[in-house]
């Protein structure tokens, strides 16, 4: 009788925990998301550049790093964020970083020509 009592009360909560009635830390999906909304990848622009972008922090990230050409630039908590970039052609990446400016996984980049 013991033994029937445990595995219903483990499908129980293996119920529980797939139609997310119960959360835990272990199973919460990291929600950690940047995506540059202007300008626009193709994009001509004029300098000074003003990049918009939307963050979602999840549970670690805290600020975006601004990547142009490939190297770091600057850390911001800024948005938008104005840029000084010359003539030509330039990629920029933001990237998240938690508050120890330890880069997360999440990146949006754009490429864009200055006139």
């Amino acid at each position: 009788m013991n033994q029937l009592k445990m595995v219903t009360a483990s499908v129980i909560s293996a119920a529980f925990f797939s139609l997310g009635l119960v959360s835990s830390p272990a199973f919460a999906a990291d929600k950690t998301s940047v995506r540059i909304t202007s300008p626009k990848s193709g994009s001509t622009v004029h300098s000074p550049v003003v990049i918009h972008y939307i963050l979602h922090k999840g549970p670690k990230g805290d600020h975006v790093h601004l990547f142009i050409d490939g190297q770091f630039a600057e850390p911001t908590h800024q948005n938008p964020v104005k840029i000084k970039l010359p003539k030509g052609k330039h990629t920029l990446t933001l990237k998240v970083a938690t508050a120890g400016h330890k880069i997360l996984g999440p990146k949006s980049k754009v490429t864009i020509n200055v006139e």
